[in-house]
């Protein structure tokens, strides 16, 4: 007992040096950001990140925001928002509201996306209403800001925030993954504002399933034609081809589509032919023996998603005798002979492409060919196309397709005498310098990044 007392007694004592201690290393920390010299001020700023724990600390920290220029505030703001302290955000919040610098607002802004949460979701979406580099700030603060809270005020700005806002709010959920918003992505999906209704047809797309493929329908319809409409129709594919519940999602859109009326259910047949599957095809092949209806059929097929319908479009395209018929037929078996799907090998992919190439008529078809097989990484492919560079008609599509397929180091390297000749080849008949560059690059094993 002796022992504890003669402890308490000591911790007593002692308290007041660790107070003065703590008091001196703040006080070091801030005599060191306040100097000139770029490496003390980066030992002070370093000490904030890591050093000096505690809220007062923090505030001491904090209220050294207005005593500083702008380059240094900014610096200053990086420092605290790596500190991670709420007690960091009544400054941070009262900096933004006075400063005019876009270097720093945005800088305030990342602080409170770092450390807020739910209450600072009306501050940073006021934010979105200004210009980049402002808005792109909030953005990403609106995306990294924790909590339900945050995703629930959120959805309130979706539902019922500004006009120019309620998009961007949505994309913000999105991008959280916010499951929970998908009720007012649903509700947005037909709202009078065409921005509103894009980005929640693109939250669905990403957060949408089965449940929410009745919703996507009428989103489609109303849809303005063109842009918006395409937009739809690509978001309501994704659905019910990409997400979890791709399989009892296409179901639903068939039943939808059955349950259609006649005008409907002609509006829905290209997402009907991109979606495909043997139900759909059945549907299909009904619309294709009617004569009034074949241009239906046609529209629908030649936007299949695989390779299942090929024996079919080659069958078409054999009989076709309607310009306008053969070139729709042409372009879709061009389109996905070199998809990258799980219905055909590549080598089935290739023999596929080698097959097609006889049924071109023009150098048009014949290119288009040419650009898409190096989707098919093998040294086959690279063996089919080089003879083309020769040609000067097919010499550019070609030149593209063996830099394409040279991009790939492993496929170049296991055949590296056979591209060397090829990428030299390349490098003597282009006009285009984006290859001569690229073929330069890979003969002497470099890399090359997309601009």
């Amino acid at each position: 007992m002796r022992f504890l007392l003669c402890f308490a007694a000591l911790c007593l004592a002692l308290a007041p040096l660790e107070r003065a201690a703590a008091a001196d290393a703040v006080a070091t920390i801030i005599d060191l950001v306040g100097r000139d010299d770029a490496d003390f001020r980066a030992i002070g700023l370093d000490r904030i990140r890591h050093a000096a724990k505690g809220e007062a600390a923090t505030r001491q920290f904090a209220a050294l925001l207005t005593k500083q220029p702008p380059e240094r505030q900014v610096e200053l703001l990086r420092a605290l928002a790596d500190r991670g302290d709420k007690a960091v955000i009544p400054a941070v919040t009262a900096l933004l509201a006075a400063a005019k610098d876009p270097a720093v607002r945005s800088a305030a802004i990342a602080v409170l996306g770092a450390v807020g949460g739910g209450t600072e979701v009306n501050v940073l979406t006021q934010s979105l209403a200004a210009g980049d580099p402002e808005r792109a700030a909030a953005k990403r603060a609106l995306v990294v800001l924790r909590g339900d809270e945050a995703e629930k005020q959120l959805t309130g700005v979706a539902r019922s925030g500004e006009a120019a806002v309620r998009p961007l709010a949505i994309d913000i959920l999105a991008e959280r993954r916010a499951r929970a918003a998908v009720p007012a992505f649903v509700a947005a999906a037909i709202d009078g504002d065409a921005a509103v209704r894009s980005a929640a047809m693109r939250g669905l797309a990403k957060l949408g399933g089965p449940d929410e493929v009745p919703a996507m329908v009428q989103g489609f319809f109303k849809a303005a034609a063109g842009a918006e409409r395409n937009d739809a129709e690509k978001a309501l594919v994704a659905v019910c081809t990409d997400s979890p519940g791709k399989e009892r999602a296409a179901e639903s859109f068939l039943a939808i589509f059955k349950a259609a009326n006649e005008a409907d259910r002609e509006a829905l047949l290209p997402p009907l032919g991109r979606i495909g599957g043997p139900a759909a095809l059945a549907i299909v092949d009904d619309l294709l023996a009617d004569p009034a209806k074949r241009d239906l059929g046609l529209k629908a097929i030649t936007r299949w998603p695989d390779a299942t319908v090929v024996p079919k479009l080659l069958d078409l395209l054999g009989k076709a005798q309607n310009p306008a018929e053969r070139e729709m037929l042409l372009a879709a078996l061009i389109r996905i002979a070199p998809l990258p799907d799980n219905k055909l090998n590549d080598k089935q992919k290739l023999d596929l492409v080698m097959k097609i190439m006889p049924l071109c008529q023009t150098d048009a078809e014949r290119a288009k060919l040419l650009e898409r097989v190096n989707a098919i990484r093998t040294v086959e492919t690279f063996r089919f196309v080089l003879p083309y560079v020769d040609q000067p008609a097919l010499a550019e599509p070609a030149c593209k397709s063996v830099v394409e397929l040279a991009h790939h180091r492993n496929l170049r390297d296991a055949h590296k005498d056979e591209f060397a000749k090829a990428l030299d080849k390349v490098i003597a008949t282009t006009k285009n310098p984006e290859f001569v560059e690229r073929a330069s690059r890979y003969k002497e094993g470099k890399t090359w990044e997309r601009k």
